[in-house]
């Protein structure tokens, strides 16, 4: 019977470092997804400031193309004129 007791124990033993094990892994899989989490936020970030750097030549050259026909219709508009008054 000695033999039984010893081998339950082990068994027991065993079974308990198995549970010790698993609530480590456990803890390090919540930490694992805590960083992802935060991985996964700074690229939304980074993907957002990104779209915004790619789109702000596009809008400069806006500027500059309303800023020419600006300038035209001015001068056109200064041309008129100038025969008007004359």
């Amino acid at each position: 019977m000695d033999d039984t007791e010893r081998r339950l124990a082990k068994v027991e033993d065993n079974i308990e470092e198995l549970f010790r094990e698993q609530r480590a892994f456990a803890v390090t899989q919540g930490k694992m997804e805590q960083t992802l989490d935060h991985l996964n936020l700074t690229l939304r970030k980074l993907e957002d400031a990104l779209t915004g750097i790619q789109a702000r030549p596009g809008g400069l050259w806006d500027k500059v193309v309303n800023a020419i026909i600006t300038a035209l219709i001015a001068g056109g508009v200064a041309a008129l004129i100038g025969v008007f008054v004359k």
